[in-house]
């Protein structure tokens, strides 16, 4: 998680923000069920009416209400008298009066004394009792016997009272109802308009900065996987670094944007929600009893899935890993009828991932039916005990809906928590994953204080050399010593396995020595940046490797060259009749690995992005091999001419006693130790390892 929040803390102000929209989103929404509980209650089961006290009452009316209460001049002070014929303004609507009536002037002073009033005048009604001054002391003991039986709160009886007595004046209770219903539904599309923008846009904050931080995050990592030396990449496979990049970072985008975004609604939502189902203490111990069995599959679900998520990842990079050797050796498997053998061990990886993946959906598909189970269980034991609760008057049919959504939405936070707890430790897996290519320390790193390499090209020394492969017992070169001159080709052959390439290795620091020294120009190359020696080096790899483009973009790779420097390094490499023989030039298109063009077609290309970089020190490592010995004599041909007037450095390795024949030092190595150096002619008297490489491949009439 740390890693994750690393690259969090940028985006501060904005996952602020985002916080800021998720409550606005979570309170509007938790509003809605609210105004559904005063439409089904206030707007249609009271037909719309709020008030405790008529806003216009009719004398009649008041007569009876003044019947059972002692409080005439409380009651009376707080209306006003108007007499019949005149207009009043009331419920936003002029009525004409067909009877005296009061007009409420004061609602807080009075509503407290009509309640009892209202609901035994309800009562009244309801049941046919007639009233009059004789015959309230007489029915007034049946009355409150009546309302004995029913619950404490009269407000219900008292609001259907009260649509009464508009009725009775003539104000239309449908309108009342309708104009209640329209102005609370207005109000609920309103509030649901508020939280689909602010969801809108905290979503769309919440996408953009996971997108950045996995940009961040990605470009840090393929900035590393470029800073390492090849004893970086022994650790890691090919195949599990580019999982790492590609598909560990997705997992850490997908848990950033939740995290924005389910993370924070869910607590947010779920105790604003327990907050409001508290207001219903008869019915909310159905919801502890649906919260534990939700807890308790989470735990399951913990126990089973959670390790197998690691698992997934790794069969993951097992699965590049296999799937890779198979397209990069495709031919050779079909060269040899090796293809059924390469089925059964893809096939291996891949029912053994499926099981995986199989069981791990199978354990989070589980998490569906029992969150809808218990949903709809919720929802029926809600509507059953609740029904009672209406019956005995405890609550109303609004406050139950209002209830089983308060209660819906805390199940739901349930819901992302449970979707946050199998997303997080899968993503968390991935998150370790990338953070060890991060954290991986480079072997090979710039000094604090690195010396300027200067611009003259100086002389190449190896003094000493001994060097050893990471994890390996014994040394590959061993005690190393030679140099190479400004204008010099100095050549180094010997058997498989002398230690040639790896000689080619150290130059450009892809390893560093175990022992001894490489100094150019007269310091050691470890005291130089990195970035500095290889803008000195040129480096052709025993494999040309042509990246996706053109012609030219591979040729012109690594510095932006003139057409005259281009068409020189196309003429030294020998390149031009790969040229002419295509129809658009060094524009025509090179595909992903050179797979368009011939293996010496592809080394002569990969020659003339080296030459095209005019460097100080020319490294060709066994780059000749694919080429035949007319086109390889020319290149030598142009190569020394280019030397003669640059003065720079080449180093060859090679196989071919033909190619090496002419320069001016040949390095003869037998297990990496130097068992011969000097020209051609010298070591041919003088060095029984290239005199048995050179009669080898050459009779004793050409090597003379």
């Amino acid at each position: 998680m740390k890693l994750i929040f690393k690259y969090m803390k940028p985006f501060a102000i904005t996952i602020v923000g985002i916080i800021i929209l998720t409550f606005l989103q979570v309170q509007t929404e938790l509003k809605l069920p609210d105004y559904m509980s005063d439409i089904v209650t206030n707007g249609i089961q009271y037909g719309g009416i709020t008030e405790s006290a008529p806003e216009i009452i009719g004398k009649s009316d008041m007569d009876e209400l003044l019947l059972f209460t002692d409080e005439d001049d409380t009651i009376l002070s707080s209306y006003e008298l108007v007499s019949a014929g005149n207009t009043v303004r009331v419920k936003g609507k002029d009525l004409t009066l067909t009877e005296d009536s009061y007009q409420l002037k004061d609602e807080s002073a009075v509503s407290d004394y009509l309640e009892i009033p209202l609901v035994y005048s309800y009562i009244c009604q309801s049941q046919n009792i007639a009233l009059s001054e004789e015959t309230i002391d007489n029915v007034l003991p049946l009355i409150e016997n009546a309302a004995s039986s029913l619950s404490d709160n009269f407000g219900s009886m008292a609001k259907l009272k009260i649509g009464e007595c508009y009725a009775n004046v003539g104000l239309s209770t449908s309108d009342i109802q309708n104009n209640y219903i329209l102005m609370i539904g207005g109000i609920m599309l309103v509030v649901a308009g508020i939280s689909m923008l602010v969801q809108m846009a905290s979503t769309y904050l919440a996408t953009k900065t996971a997108s950045k931080i996995a940009n961040n995050l990605r470009r840090d990592t393929f900035s590393k996987i470029e800073s390492f030396s090849s004893t970086e990449f022994s650790r890691f496979s090919t195949s599990s670094l580019i999982t790492r990049t590609n598909n560990d970072i997705q997992k850490i985008q997908e848990l950033s944007q939740m995290m924005m975004r389910m993370m924070l609604m869910a607590p947010i939502m779920g105790l604003t929600s327990v907050f409001k189902v508290i207001k219903y203490p008869s019915i909310s111990w159905l919801l502890l009893v649906a919260i534990g069995v939700i807890m308790g599959a989470m735990l399951i679900l913990a126990m089973f899935a959670l390790p197998k998520f690691e698992v997934l990842q790794k069969l993951t990079d097992k699965m590049n890993s296999v799937l890779r050797e198979f397209l990069d050796g495709m031919l050779v498997i079909r060269a040899f009828n090796g293809q059924k053998k390469e089925e059964d061990k893809f096939d291996d990886v891949n029912k053994e991932l499926t099981s995986v993946n199989l069981f791990v959906s199978r354990m989070m598909n589980l998490m569906s039916p029992v969150m809808t189970i218990t949903m709809n269980v919720l929802t029926i034991a809600i509507t059953w005990f609740s029904a009672h609760q209406i019956d005995m008057d405890v609550i109303s049919i609004g406050d139950m809906m209002a209830f089983s959504q308060y209660a819906m939405h805390v199940v739901m936070s349930f819901m992302m928590v449970t979707m946050m707890f199998v997303m997080i430790p899968r993503s968390l897996v991935s998150a370790r994953r990338v953070k060890e290519v991060l954290d991986t320390e480079n072997s090979i790193v710039d000094p604090e204080n690195p010396v300027e390499i200067g611009e003259e090209n100086g002389v190449l020394s190896f003094n000493h050399v001994d060097f050893t492969y990471p994890g390996a017992e014994e040394k590959v070169l061993s005690d190393v010593s030679f140099e190479a001159r400004p204008g010099e080709t100095v050549a180094i052959i010997g058997s498989t396995g002398s230690g040639k390439s790896t000689i080619i290795k150290l130059i450009p620091r892809l390893f560093d020595v175990s022992g001894g020294s490489i100094t150019y120009n007269g310091h050691d190359i470890r005291e130089y940046r990195q970035s500095e020696l290889h803008d000195k080096i040129g480096f052709a790899s025993q494999k040309g490797v042509l990246f996706t483009g053109t012609i030219r973009s591979n040729i012109e790779f690594g510095r932006d060259i003139s057409d005259e420097e281009l068409e020189e390094a196309i003429r030294i490499s020998q390149s031009e009749n790969i040229i002419a023989e295509k129809e658009e030039g060094v524009d025509s298109a090179i595909t992903q690995g050179g797979t368009n063009v011939s293996g010496g077609q592809k080394q002569r290309i990969s020659i003339a992005r080296v030459l095209a970089q005019k460097k100080n020190i020319y490294i060709f490592d066994d780059t000749f091999s694919a080429l035949d010995y007319a086109t390889d004599k020319k290149l030598r041909s142009e190569l020394n001419e280019l030397i003669e007037k640059t003065r720079s450095t080449v180093i060859i390795v090679a196989q071919r006693i033909s190619t090496i024949r002419n320069a001016d030092k040949i390095i003869v190595l037998d297990e990496g130790k130097v068992v011969g150096e000097g020209r051609h002619e010298e070591l041919l008297n003088n060095c029984d390892v290239y005199k048995e490489i050179a009669y080898s491949q050459l009779s004793k009439e050409e090597l003379a």
